[in-house]
């Protein structure tokens, strides 16, 4: 995981070890997403800690659509039935 974030956080000019921001970020993930409590976050974890807090599905990146982009979709697909013309 740390590896994966390494270069995800802007450094700070004024930090020691610019590394800490992303030690502390894996350390809190795996306090809150870690349920079986072995180090490793497994995706049974993942999906528990996702379940609870639908938030964290995010954790990681983004992987929702954007609001525009769903409520195009929506529009596309929640057609109302009778506007289709028959040919």
């Amino acid at each position: 995981m740390f590896h994966m974030l390494k270069n995800s956080l802007l450094k700070q000019p004024s930090e020691e070890d610019p590394d800490e921001g992303i030690k502390d970020l894996v350390e809190i993930t795996l306090k809150k997403m870690d349920h079986d409590h072995d180090g490793k976050l497994s995706f049974s974890d993942y999906e528990q800690a996702v379940r609870e807090e639908t938030l964290l599905l995010e954790a990681f990146g983004p992987c929702l659509p954007d609001p525009k982009s769903q409520m195009e979709f929506e529009a596309h697909v929640f057609k109302d039935p009778n506007e289709f013309i028959d040919m």
